[in-house]
C-alpha cells in the first residue's frame, strides 16, 4: 500500500466528519449554550394551600408533592422554574423555588421558603441530575417527565403546567 493510501483515506474520514457536523448544525443537533436559572425579581409569592395542585410520585413515599402553577416559568423552552411544596405525614412543610433544564436533564434549588413568607436565596449554582436512580429524588424524575419531551418545554402557561400535573397516566422512565 502506497504511503497516499493512508493520507486519503484519513482525508476522507475527516471530510465525512465535517459533513456531518455541517449537517447537524443544520439540523439543530449541535450543543446550545446553556440556559442560566435567573431568580425572578420580585419571587413569586409563597403559595396559599388552596392554589397548590398535587402530584403522584411514587408508593414507596408518605410525603406529599405539589406545585403552584402560578408560580411557573419558562426560559427559552428549555428551563421550567417553579415552587415546589413537599409536605411531610406529620404535616411538616419544605418550599422550595426549583428548576429543571429540560435539555440537559437537571434540576437546582434557587430558593427556599421560611416560615414569614419570605425567600432564603441559594448560594449554590450547582446543576444536579434529575434522578441518579436515588428514590429520594422521585419528586423531581416525576415532574421532568411532565413538562419535559425531547430537551424542550411542553408546558408554556400555568394552564398548561396544571394539566400536565393533573394528568394522571403514569409516564414510562
Amino acid at each position: 500500500m502506497s504511503r497516499a493510501g493512508p493520507a486519503r483515506a484519513l482525508g476522507a474520514l475527516l471530510a465525512a466528519w465535517s459533513a456531518a457536523a455541517g449537517a447537524q448544525g443544520a439540523l439543530g443537533l449541535v450543543e446550545r449554550p446553556p440556559i442560566e436559572a435567573t431568580i425572578p425579581d420580585p419571587m413569586p409569592a409563597q403559595p396559599a394551600d388552596g392554589a397548590l395542585l398535587e402530584f403522584y410520585v411514587s408508593p414507596a413515599t408518605t410525603n406529599r408533592f405539589s406545585v403552584d402553577p402560578s408560580s411557573l416559568g419558562v426560559d427559552d423552552g428549555r428551563l421550567v422554574r417553579f415552587t415546589l411544596v413537599v409536605t411531610s405525614r406529620s404535616g411538616a412543610r419544605n418550599v422550595g423555588y426549583e428548576a429543571i433544564r429540560c435539555d440537559t436533564g437537571e434540576r437546582r434549588l434557587l430558593a427556599v421558603g421560611r416560615a414569614d413568607g419570605t425567600w432564603s436565596i441559594s448560594k449554590s449554582t450547582a446543576w444536579r441530575p434529575v434522578n441518579l436512580g436515588e428514590s429520594v429524588n422521585r419528586h423531581m424524575m416525576e415532574l421532568y417527565v411532565r413538562v419535559c419531551d425531547g430537551g424542550r418545554s411542553r408546558v408554556h402557561s400555568p394552564q398548561e403546567f396544571a394539566a400536565r400535573l393533573r394528568d394522571t397516566g403514569r409516564p414510562t422512565y
